[in-house]
């Protein structure tokens, strides 16, 4: 078994932002999505897994309610920012 470093956090807030595009207003190119992906890393704890069996665990805070406001709440601030100062 070939053991990968990831954080599923970056996964969960691509996702996220996809979502949440459709109710947003502002650019949607790449570059501000992706704009808007590393603002919200970057202040949110990240989470590493290793194996699968980490994986699963860690994604069960998906389901908590406070988990998924923080991620969105992150998006709402990154969208607002970038928004006003896009880099395209």
């Amino acid at each position: 078994m070939q053991l990968i470093l990831k954080n599923i956090m970056e996964e969960y807030v691509t996702l996220t932002l996809d979502e949440m595009m459709s109710y947003l207003d502002g650019c949607k190119c790449e570059r501000c999505k992706l704009d808007m992906i590393s603002y919200a890393l970057n202040r949110l704890e990240p989470k590493y897994v290793v194996t699968p069996q980490g994986e699963m665990m860690a994604r069960l805070c998906e389901f908590d309610n406070q988990f998924k406001t923080s991620v969105m709440s992150k998006l709402i601030q990154a969208h607002e920012i970038i928004s006003k100062n896009p880099r395209h």
